[in-house]
């Protein structure tokens, strides 16, 4: 059921490639480079930059919540520890 999307955005890029390979031409400034690539691979790559640049820039901004967490189970670890510790000292019989 979760791979229902994926498949059909897989089965559309891959109908949108086959329907779009028609040479063009992408001229890069500054420097006047010219490309000559199929249509939706000039579509296409810019998107996946694009994609992939968010995907950075969100797992970025979540490294520090991400440091916390651990630092706060760590923390959360050792207290559970250390009142374990406590607790079978009192429940030992004198």
């Amino acid at each position: 059921m979760s791979l229902i999307l994926p498949v059909l955005i897989a089965l559309a890029l891959g109908v949108f490639a086959l329907a779009n390979g028609h040479p063009v031409s992408v001229s890069l400034w500054p420097g006047g480079w010219t490309l000559e690539l199929a249509l939706w691979q000039a579509v296409l790559a810019p998107c996946l930059v694009a994609f992939l640049a968010g995907a950075m820039l969100v797992w970025f901004s979540h490294l520090p919540q991400k440091w916390s967490n651990r630092r706060l189970r760590r923390t959360a670890k050792r207290l559970d520890a250390e009142l374990a510790a406590r607790d079978a000292a009192l429940a030992k019989p004198n």
